[in-house]
């Protein structure tokens, strides 16, 4: 994070985020209608008569990233607050172009809430850069904690990477990596089932072999001694990830599912599977068998197992294409052959009674 205080290497991210931002806005790049058919009515119009939650989280969440970087290349660092006005009307005036080239695109739609939803992204982006210092000095804690807790080397980096996009993924709001909903009822934890027909054993299942599947590709990274500690952090974040995807995304009523019955049965087999002692000796295989299972059951029920149905220009269509490419990218990575350093020290041990690694 701390390159990030060189103004090139910002003015650099920070061009390619908006171009990012800008492809996505205007495509597919092509059917222009003339100038003359574009008009400012749009700003004026009521607001759309159905507005979703995923839209709303995208249009906010993608222009954060904006609020920030302008906000740290305009101010000074004892007084950013001062380029918190002109940030916003930076990203408000970028947001209002797109929208404008939109309109004159057959294939997209001009919105003025979408105007509204980026400059206030934008606001939070450049607020959240008045604690620029906050931030660095959290990553510097983060980077030790990485090194007290995990392998040393490249290997176990991109593997760290790896756990984040898993965790980006469940905007996708689709355990087994990207199969589906498999008919979750969404009954939430205090209505019980009455009958166990009522109980979804898909669902159970698809939570149980996902979380499993993610936990045992953790342990793979670790350093000796951090095993059982890890995974509970590692599920307590997993479920409150899942709980954060489904408020932001859906509705509140429905919410109540990720806190089913199902789900919560998942996370605790999962847990007590990864803690067994056959287990923990054997992570790695553990791991790969859940990954290929993953893979197989994706290429046997997906009619697109590689590419996702939605569009991946908004975080949920993005979230399902990572869902899509995590279990390839993860198996390639246990497979990617460790330094012998690495494997010497890292050699995986059994649990103790306590729950941590024998030295």
């Amino acid at each position: 994070m701390a390159n990030l205080e060189r103004p090139n290497t910002l003015q650099f991210l920070l061009a390619g985020y908006l171009g990012l931002i800008a492809l996505g806005s205007l495509y597919p790049l092509w059917g222009w209608e003339p100038l003359s058919s574009w008009s400012p009515a749009f700003l004026t119009q009521s607001l759309p008569r159905y507005i979703t939650r995923t839209d709303v989280t995208t249009n906010l969440l993608i222009y954060i990233p904006i609020g920030y970087g302008l906000a740290l290349l305009l101010g000074q660092p004892r007084w950013r607050n001062l380029a918190v006005i002109p940030t916003v009307l930076l990203g408000a005036a970028f947001s209002l172009t797109m929208e404008s080239l939109q309109l004159l695109l057959p294939a997209r739609f001009a919105s003025n809430l979408d105007i509204f939803l980026n400059s206030l992204g934008t606001l939070i982006g450049a607020l959240l850069s008045l604690h620029h210092g906050r931030w660095l000095r959290g990553g510097r804690r983060l980077a030790k904690w990485r090194h007290d807790w995990f392998q040393a080397g490249q290997r176990a980096d991109l593997g760290l990477w790896l756990l984040l996009l898993w965790a980006f993924s469940q905007l996708s709001l689709r355990p087994f990596p990207g199969i589906g909903w498999l008919k979750l009822h969404l009954r939430p934890m205090d209505v019980p089932p009455s009958s166990l027909d009522q109980i979804n054993p898909a669902w159970l299942l698809a939570v149980s072999v996902e979380i499993a599947a993610v936990g045992a590709f953790m342990t793979c990274l670790l350093r000796p001694g951090r095993y059982a500690a890890a995974l509970l952090l590692l599920f307590i974040s997993a479920f409150m990830l899942k709980l954060l995807a489904a408020t932001l995304l859906l509705k509140l009523s429905l919410v109540g599912g990720i806190l089913s019955l199902e789900t919560i049965l998942a996370f605790v087999a999962a847990f007590w599977l990864l803690l067994l002692h056959p287990v923990s000796r054997r992570r790695r295989g553990v791991a790969l068998f859940f990954l290929v299972a993953i893979i197989l059951c994706r290429l046997v029920y997906v009619e697109s197992p590689f590419v996702p149905e939605k569009s991946i220009l908004n975080l949920v269509g993005m979230a399902s294409l990572i869902s899509a490419l995590w279990p390839w990218m993860a198996l390639g990575l246990l497979l990617w052959p460790m330094d012998e350093e690495v494997a010497k020290d890292g050699k995986h041990q059994p649990l103790t009674d306590s729950g941590e690694l024998e030295d």
